[in-house]
């Protein structure tokens, strides 16, 4: 059953407030159900009143067949006669049986639990995911202590951080990390930033982040190492970084950003060396090169993953009536991994001579070029404009006429868009926005002089 827009009286001030209303959370049917239901975004009520901000009391009904879970919630506040309970349960429960093969209706479907609390289906989903009763209520209290910390007067944080350095863990930043990603995606920005300077304050004060920080600076220096090496990286290179690398995070660090020379030669060479080293340190680098395969493994099944998405979104792109459309709506899928099986597609195409696959495949690219242009900032545009001259010299030209474009915004990206250039191995493309970012930085100071 999907969402519902009804009416419900606002709680607090009991004017008329437009809901979403879901009912049932059938993880079987949508396993989306489940994440939307464990973070509570759900029956929302915005009131534009009296700014009231909550969930609609109404009769939830959740289902999961692998893990024969059936449980209703009936809010006590509405004050329903039992009668009237068991059909709107009865009714939920009969389009959860219906949409089930007869395979799959078995005997817990007959008698579902009810919960008194929503906390109560809550608990019972993640204990059936292996997650006890002691964690839930470690996971609480560290919630908890959060709010605190949050409500603390920013000169006593640091005294409260030392005096509660024991309950602050890795599990507690994970907590406050997803915390901050909920309250932006619920549009909270200011209550995102105290989250974000409480998580600052405590990797500046608490003993576990101070670790976390010196981890992160390790990492960082592993991909500045890498990134210095640029193409004096060779397989012999890595595996000698691999070897002295000193922690999990560091070698996630190297086979995230050197795949490629990760084939089956670097391993053979590895295991060489493994069959090679004193027993004593053998299993540390055994540990270490299974680590590195599992990760490798992870990352192309990953990428594998990435490609049969992009390919499935390529096509229902040109099978849409309308291009542009289909476009808005797969728009959070059209990634590099896309534009790379477009692009793979194009080039097939035009080997075959298949002209009418070609001509769609074209009309795709041109609108994606188009949503990419329209929603691009303004200085994104203007130096898309420079590149797309046939010559420097004229977009050198063209920057200079429009100086009092040149904003430090512009200057900014052409900075942030050469480096990437560079990183990515595009040279020539970097080069020239070398060029143009020096150009604009002249006028900038030009400008400023004669101020």
């Amino acid at each position: 059953m999907p969402p519902v827009k009804t009416i419900v009286s606002c709680p607090q001030c009991r004017q008329p407030v437009s809901v979403m209303l879901e009912q049932l959370f059938d993880v079987t049917q949508d396993p989306d159900a489940k994440q939307r239901f464990l973070n509570g975004q759900f029956n929302l009520i915005n009131c534009p009143a009296c700014r009231f901000q909550g969930q609609a009391a109404t009769i939830l009904v959740y289902h999961d067949a692998d893990k024969e879970i059936l449980m209703s919630y009936v809010p006590m506040t509405l004050g329903l006669p039992q009668a009237e309970q068991e059909r709107v349960i009865g009714k939920l429960v009969n389009e959860v049986i219906n949409k089930l093969p007869q395979e799959k209706r078995k005997g817990y479907l007959l008698n579902p639990r009810q919960a008194l609390t929503l906390q109560g289906i809550v608990d019972r989903v993640l204990e059936a995911d292996g997650i006890t009763r002691e964690m839930l209520d470690a996971q609480r209290a560290k919630a908890q202590l959060i709010q605190t910390l949050l409500t603390t007067p920013d000169e006593q944080l640091p005294a409260l951080i030392k005096e509660k350095d024991a309950e602050i863990d890795e599990t507690f930043f994970q907590i406050l990390s997803a915390s901050i990603q909920a309250t932006a995606a619920n549009g909270s920005p200011a209550a995102a930033r105290r989250m974000i300077d409480l998580q600052n304050k405590l990797v500046e004060h608490s003993t576990v982040g101070q670790k976390l920080l010196a981890r992160q600076q390790k990492v960082q220096d592993a991909v500045r190492e890498l990134q210095q090496l640029g193409d004096r990286l060779t397989p012999d290179k890595l595996l000698e970084l691999v070897l002295k690398a000193d922690s999990d995070d560091v070698l996630a660090a190297y086979v995230s950003l050197a795949r490629p020379l990760m084939d089956y030669a670097f391993f053979e060479s590895l295991t060489r060396r493994i069959d090679r080293t004193p027993t004593e340190e053998k299993a540390a680098l055994t540990r270490k090169r299974d680590l590195i395969l599992k990760m490798t493994q992870e990352i192309d099944e990953a990428a594998k993953a990435r490609i049969t998405e992009a390919a499935q979104t390529l096509k229902k792109l040109l099978d849409a009536p309308d291009i542009y459309k289909a476009l808005e709506q797969e728009q959070g899928v059209i990634d590099d991994t896309f534009m790379a099986v477009l692009a793979e597609n194009i080039n097939a195409a035009r080997r075959a001579n298949r002209l009418d696959v070609l001509a769609k495949l074209n009309r795709v690219q041109e609108a994606i070029n188009k949503l990419v242009e329209a929603s691009a900032p303004p200085e994104i545009k203007f130096i898309n404009q420079l590149l797309d001259m046939k010559t420097d010299a004229e977009a050198e030209a063209e920057l200079k006429r429009r100086s009092a474009e040149i904003t430090p915004e512009l200057i900014q990206s052409l900075s942030y868009l050469a480096e990437n250039m560079h990183q990515a191995g595009r040279n020539d493309l970097a080069d020239r926005l070398e060029k143009l970012f020096g150009v604009a930085v002249g006028e900038r100071m030009a400008a400023n002089w004669r101020k």
